[in-house]
């Protein structure tokens, strides 16, 4: 089995699904007895939701975000030289970039299946904002698997601890190669020293030989003990990981959902807020016709009065000239 292979692919896996696609990743390696990448897919952990929207942008898009984390030395440069104008010239970009990427990242969420809403999002600017001053998060998000982003999560690096060598050295006093017999005071014989000599020898080794075996038979029993102890406890924290992390999950979830009611109302204040400039628009155009139309009904009324004077004086005149 390809184990990078299959850990890229893993933490391009939603984080509800992780966990079973991890099993069987682990279980199809132990079946190919291929113990080393079945203890390290083993030990993958699920990513948070905004880490694994994080490693679906450095698949996608990796040159942007290599061209992101570039310019944490360009802004560390003009933050310490206290240069005003280029920070903020970096700064802007800096947020333009971290601004387009998060978008990106939500919108590959979005296509995986998965909602993602603007909680979300924010966590993948601060992942990258993160990123740029910390070189090593910075590592972990080129890398495609991150896990969190919080520079200290709580698990440290495991130092190596030197294997245990009781009981696999030789002892010291193993046989050492014959030597020939030295005749004893009180006259005995050459060949029953040599025949005494020997059966020592032999009583020593099957001495050693026992004492080996039972070093060997409690070195196994002391193995068998301390890996069932530490299967049952990495099963123990399995569990609770798994229950943490589905509460977890249910609490993003609902957070999501409260985003989504409440973007849902603030859509709904925009929708109501236009419609209330339109309907007080139109109030003010109905205000501007109403003074119009009243200002042309007082003109047409002076206009009237004085046509009706107008005719009075004609008429008078008219009446004048037939009396004469």
């Amino acid at each position: 089995m390809d184990t990078d292979a299959e850990l890229d692919r893993l933490y391009r896996v939603p984080p509800e699904d992780f966990v079973a696609a991890r099993d069987d990743a682990a279980a199809r390696a132990r079946a190919d007895a291929d113990t080393d990448a079945a203890r390290e897919i083993a030990a993958a952990r699920r990513p948070t939701r905004a880490a694994w929207l994080a490693n679906l942008l450095v698949d996608d898009a990796r040159d942007e975000v290599e061209g992101l984390l570039a310019l944490a030395p360009v802004l560390a440069h003009a933050q310490r030289s206290l240069d005003g104008a280029a920070l903020r010239e970096v700064s802007a970009q800096r947020n333009r970039l971290v601004g387009a990427l998060a978008r990106r990242a939500a919108a590959l969420g979005r296509a995986a299946g998965a909602r993602v809403g603007p909680g979300v999002e924010r966590d993948v600017r601060w992942v990258l904002e993160s990123a740029l001053a910390d070189p090593d998060l910075a590592d972990r998000v080129r890398s495609g698997r991150l896990e969190r982003y919080e520079r200290h999560s709580g698990f440290g690096p495991l130092g190596e601890t030197g294997s245990a060598a009781a009981g696999l050295t030789p002892d010291a006093d193993a046989p050492r190669g014959d030597r020939s017999p030295q005749p004893e005071r009180g006259g005995r014989s050459r060949d029953g020293d040599g025949e005494l000599a020997g059966r020592r020898r032999d009583a020593r080794r099957e001495a050693e030989h026992r004492a080996a075996q039972e070093r060997e038979r409690r070195e196994a029993e002391r193995h068998a003990q301390a890996l069932a102890e530490a299967e049952k406890a990495v099963e123990t924290a399995r569990l609770a990981a798994h229950d943490a992390g589905r509460e977890r999950d249910d609490a993003r979830d609902r957070a999501d959902r409260a985003d989504g009611r409440r973007d849902d109302a603030h859509r709904r204040v925009d929708e109501l807020t236009a419609e209330l400039e339109r309907a007080r628009s139109a109030a003010e155009e109905a205000d501007r016709a109403r003074d119009e139309a009243g200002r042309a009904a007082r003109d047409a009324a002076g206009r009237a009065e004085r046509a009706e004077e107008d005719l009075a004086r004609a008429e008078e005149a008219l009446d004048r000239l037939r009396s004469d």
